[in-house]
């Protein structure tokens, strides 16, 4: 019987190199569980202490971050145990958290777009339909 080196085939009753490739799956998955989880967990800090944050830069590092997530992911297919479900549970708590405060962020941020566009379009009114204009006259 010829084995080949990738193979899943056992030799003399041990696993062969594929146990090996997906222990390194494992490892790869859940260190990008680990770096995407840190980056949220730091974007939500700067967000609760309400810092200027630079959301390009994180969006930038958050897709590169989901896309090898993703592909770790689909490289990943073995069963999880429990301490990866609970690293892959701390990433979605957090991202719950962060959503919440980038949602806040931007609901402040149309409210204040929204007064800087009623100030700007009450500072180029000539008054002619005005309701202060109306009670003068």
């Amino acid at each position: 019987m010829a084995t080949h080196r990738y193979s899943n085939e056992r030799v003399n009753g041990a696993p062969f190199r594929s146990d090996h490739a997906q222990e390194a799956r494992r490892a790869a998955f859940v260190g990008c569980v680990d770096r995407l989880t840190r980056l949220i967990e730091r974007e939500t800090e700067a967000l609760r202490s309400r810092a200027n944050v630079d959301f390009e830069d994180f969006n930038a590092r958050k897709t590169h971050a989901l896309l090898e997530f993703s592909r770790a992911s689909r490289a990943y297919a073995a069963p999880r145990s429990s301490a990866i479900e609970a690293k892959v549970e701390l990433l979605r708590a957090t991202l719950v958290e962060n959503g919440k405060l980038l949602e806040r962020r931007l609901r402040a941020m149309r409210e204040i777009a929204g007064i800087m566009i009623c100030t700007i379009e009450m500072a180029e009114s000539d008054g002619t339909y005005s309701t202060r204009a109306s009670v003068e006259r």
